[in-house]
């Protein structure tokens, strides 16, 4: 009776013992989390030869190619009929040869640069099309007659077009405005990001119309293709369980959020390094990002156009007010009026610090593409977990959280 007895004390201990283990298990601590493989591109512009790298960086208004950049190369033209400003019709697809500058009526830079892009567009040798991805008829008009400009007979303006504007996210990834494009024979030659000059613009007709990337040509030093090598989007979504899958396009709502999640899911934030500040007023409410970085982190991005839009202040102030244990960092975007400029005029203020894109911020924080506001970036422990754009609701914002930073956040290796 006493061995049966003893027996049964046995298991007992050895069964709790199990579920103790599984329990450990299922609780995994913090600093083990292995985060799914990122997203990983090998440096293109750093592989060029030295008199290449030279030319693109001239022409690429003095900065690296991006790697985005390099993918642009050689893809097709708009292929349809658009309306011009003065609601005539234009077929891209028929100009074989021209410039694309793509901007914005909210961009500074594209405004700033405007002037210099009119005198360039008066004696080029091929047609210039500019394009207001953002921006009616009334808005760009009222633009040209605030800077005292006329639009040139051979430069063509055209206002947002919804098939054009779908058409440019799909095949060219523009991150930034203001991007001009060169196009010959119908195809991308070259694309520089950013406030242009006249050397630049001479050096980009050069690589544009004359001495025309061969994308074949971009190898590494074993031969590799430069634009195949890297792990792709589709790399990684093959490495997520079908579930989280079918949770991520559940919460993509506009079509972009999962493209975000997807470009930004594992990767390291470099949180020491950070900008130079850049004009006279700026927001800077963090002087040290490293802080951050055992913590749970949301970065929200937004634009205020004037010290009247209160509600978005608001709205992400509602946002915040969650049982969670995130940590939250402002980012002001700035445009055409100044978002940090708008809010030191508003009668509210939000609930956690304020960074500006103009401030003294990492690199990481906006070195991406965002094409509505306001968007959510997460990051946990210093790794970016996911993204969530256009924010409509604080209970599919909620969703995010859990996706993105909760137990079952999809970037755990563990959750998949």
């Amino acid at each position: 009776m006493i061995r049966k007895i003893l027996t049964l004390f046995l298991l007992c201990l050895l069964f709790t013992g199990c579920s103790e283990e599984k329990k450990e298990e299922e609780n995994i601590p913090q600093e083990t989390i292995d985060y799914i493989d990122p997203v990983k591109d090998v440096f293109i512009f750093g592989e060029l030869k030295e008199d290449l790298k030279y030319k693109i960086k001239k022409a690429n208004c003095n900065a690296d190619f991006a790697n985005y950049q390099f993918k642009m190369l050689g893809k097709p033209a708009y292929e349809g009929v658009v309306k011009d400003i003065n609601d005539n019709d234009v077929d891209l697809g028929q100009l074989k040869d021209f410039y694309l500058e793509v901007v914005s009526v909210e961009c500074s830079h594209c405004k700033k640069q405007l002037p210099l892009m009119v005198d360039l567009a008066k004696d080029a040798e091929y047609p210039f099309v500019q394009y207001f991805n953002v921006g009616t008829r009334e808005e760009v008009l009222s633009l040209y007659e605030e800077e005292g400009l006329s639009i040139p007979e051979n430069m063509i303006v055209l206002c947002r077009d919804e098939y054009l504007k779908d058409f440019i996210k799909e095949n060219l990834a523009l991150k930034s405005y203001p991007t001009l494009l060169t196009y010959k024979d119908g195809k991308v030659t070259f694309d520089a990001v950013g406030e242009i000059n006249e050397d630049s613009f001479a050096m980009l007709n050069t690589l544009g119309f004359e001495e025309v990337v061969d994308v074949s040509t971009l190898k590494d030093k074993y031969g590799n293709d430069l634009l195949s090598i890297s792990r792709s989007i589709d790399d990684l979504k093959n490495d997520l369980s079908k579930e989280n899958q079918e949770k991520l396009e559940a919460l993509d709502n506009d079509d972009y959020t999962a493209q975000l999640a997807y470009q930004l899911m594992g990767k390291k934030a470099d949180l020491e390094t950070t900008n130079t500040p850049q004009g006279d007023h700026f927001y800077s409410e963090v002087d040290d990002f490293s802080v951050y970085e055992n913590e749970k982190l949301v970065l929200l991005y937004t634009y205020l156009r004037d010290n009247s839009e209160t509600e978005k202040v608001e709205f992400i102030n509602d946002l915040m007010k969650q049982e969670s244990d995130e940590k939250y960092i402002v980012i002001l975007v700035e445009g055409l009026e100044s978002s940090s400029f708008a809010l030191k005029n508003m009668s509210v203020r939000f609930n956690c610090p304020v960074v500006s894109v103009l401030g003294r911020m990492p690199e990481d924080f906006f070195n991406f593409g965002l094409a509505n506001y306001p968007t959510a970036v997460f990051l946990d422990k210093g790794t970016f977990t996911g993204a969530y754009s256009n924010i409509e609701s604080k209970e599919k914002y909620t969703e995010a959280l859990g996706i993105f930073l909760g137990d079952q956040c999809i970037a755990y290796k563990s959750n998949n």
